[in-house]
């Protein structure tokens, strides 16, 4: 067991958010109260993009934005203009991923995206690869955290800016989910673990694919139960979290191994954590923080496993613990 660490920073770009507000305050002489640190972002980004092509730096201006100021009446153009350096961002350094979304569009399917970890890549590329066979030759992608958003062509992993811990899950998931929000994700997402397996199956009917994700905005095995193991985390985290998780069971979830997310529900999971990131303060199951986040939001879950829809087969043991009556 990894000896434990009493801060790991969830997102590799906490610590420059830091540094930015700092200056922002040094350049006032004074602290700053949220509005102002709002306005002060942007003013700042907006100068920034008068001498540079946008960047990291950028998009970390408009998150202080959303964040000290959420529901300021400029909200959603300052998420259009996040969306939009993350596009050009893709655009300019990973031609193959919108190449990829460009597939994905044409045949009108939802984007199959492995969530995975350095520790875990041989099982993901194996998933990815056995997987493009049965989903009509679209490879999945491979998501992975690191320190800097990078995408490799070879073997189509996606590094974004989060620690790759077990305990960042719930923030990977959803800076995957706000990176496809601004990639568009038209058809939405299909969430696969690592330990998926590709079982013997017939070939799959691409409109009955199709005809399964139409209309539906969050589908998957969901799971109800109100005695689930609440110390599932132990001895898999790498800094000290709490030893049992603590949060109320809010409503049925989508089972994280395998599940669906639509363009619509993408866009309000993304919206929602970059205004309130505290949505996953305690948050140690990424599949349950997804599901209470969209029951506050008004989206519920629709109770279809996707295993025998895409001949797959998930190896996922069972969370929920029988309690003595």
């Amino acid at each position: 067991m990894a000896r434990p660490i009493e801060s790991e920073a969830m997102l590799a770009t906490d610590q420059l958010e830091r540094e930015i507000i700092a200056e922002l305050g040094r350049q006032v002489g004074r602290r700053l109260n949220s509005d102002e640190l709002s306005r002060l972002s942007l003013m700042v980004f907006f100068e920034q993009r008068l001498h540079d092509d946008p960047g990291p730096v950028a998009q970390i201006l408009l998150r202080i934005a959303l964040k000290a100021s959420p529901y300021a009446a400029n909200v959603a153009e300052v998420r259009n203009a996040y969306r939009e350096i993350t596009r050009l961002r893709v655009a300019r350094d990973m031609p193959a991923l919108i190449d990829w979304l460009s597939t994905c569009d044409r045949h009108a399917l939802p984007l199959p995206v492995v969530i995975s970890c350095d520790k875990y890549l041989d099982k993901a590329r194996h998933v990815s690869l056995a997987l493009t066979d049965r989903y009509f030759g679209i490879a999945p992608i491979i998501v992975t955290g690191g320190d800097t958003l990078d995408f490799a062509q070879d073997g189509r992993i996606l590094r974004l800016p989060v620690s790759d811990v077990y305990e960042a899950l719930p923030f990977k998931i959803f800076e995957t989910l706000v990176f496809l929000d601004a990639l568009g994700a038209s058809y939405g997402v299909i969430k696969i673990d690592d330990d998926l397996d590709v079982v013997p199956h017939a070939a799959l009917d691409i409109d009955a694919v199709r005809s399964a994700f139409a209309g539906v905005d969050y589908m998957g095995l969901a799971l109800s139960s109100l005695h689930h193991d609440r110390a599932w985390h132990q001895g898999k985290c790498a800094s000290a979290v709490a030893p049992v998780y603590g949060k109320p069971f809010i409503a049925p979830w989508a089972r994280g191994a395998l599940y669906f997310l639509s363009k619509t529900t993408i866009e309000k999971l993304a919206a929602q954590y970059l205004r309130f990131p505290g949505c996953l303060a305690g948050e140690l199951y990424e599949d349950k923080a997804v599901g209470d986040v969209l029951h506050a939001l008004g989206v519920h879950v629709v109770d279809r496993p996707l295993d025998d829809l895409l001949g797959v087969r998930t190896d996922a043991p069972e969370r929920t613990v029988l309690v003595a009556e």
